[in-house]
């Protein structure tokens, strides 16, 4: 479904001409409560090794959360996520070992040296000048479903049916991606 095809599906379902203005900004609070909890494989790019400069590294401002971090040849032992006095109460300086973030953008790290890793980039909007993205394409629902939660809102009519389809739509959307990145079992033939 692309951004046209999603305005109109969502002037379809309120049966309110009044609002159309209010359309664009449905569809945005909804991404903005997409990209604070989402976090599927469609979202993942890799972080290259990146130096840490006075204990921090700078995210890209499209960058909705981490992953996972590790130093560059320890793969199996990632940093782990701390509170950010957890992380200034470790010491800063050796191999680094914890993280925290610090700000919208920056990760403060108890160490020095590089970081690589495994990062989750924010949906890219959806708009009439970039009327597709994926999570248009692969789970229309989840806008459609998420944008009329906001309409309500703002209406102050009932949600409850809009959150369940969303909530639903969003644990398909996440049990397809656990279905296909879980951990490999062995079976006894």
């Amino acid at each position: 479904m692309n951004y046209t095809e999603l305005v109109a599906a969502i002037v379809g379902l309120i049966h309110r001409t009044d609002l159309n203005g209010s359309i664009p900004n449905f569809i945005l609070l909804a991404e903005t409560k997409m990209n604070r909890f989402l976090r599927v494989r469609q979202m993942e790019t890799t972080l290259a090794a990146t130096p840490i400069v006075d204990n921090v590294i700078t995210l890209a401002a499209d960058i909705a959360d981490v992953k996972a971090l590790w130093v560059p040849g320890y793969e199996g032992t990632p940093l782990k996520r701390q509170s950010l006095d957890s992380v200034l109460a470790s010491g800063l300086s050796g191999t680094p070992t914890q993280y925290a973030r610090r700000g919208a953008q920056d990760l403060f790290i108890n160490g020095g040296g590089d970081v690589q890793g495994v990062l989750y980039t924010k949906i890219p909007g959806l708009t009439e000048s970039a009327p597709e993205n994926w999570l248009a394409t692969e789970a229309p629902d989840v806008y459609l479903y998420g944008a009329l939660i906001q309409c309500a809102i703002f209406t102050r009519s009932d949600k409850t049916a809009y959150e369940e389809a969303y909530l639903n739509a969003i644990a398909e959307l996440s049990g397809n991606d656990n279905r296909y990145t879980g951990p490999l079992v062995a079976r006894a033939r």
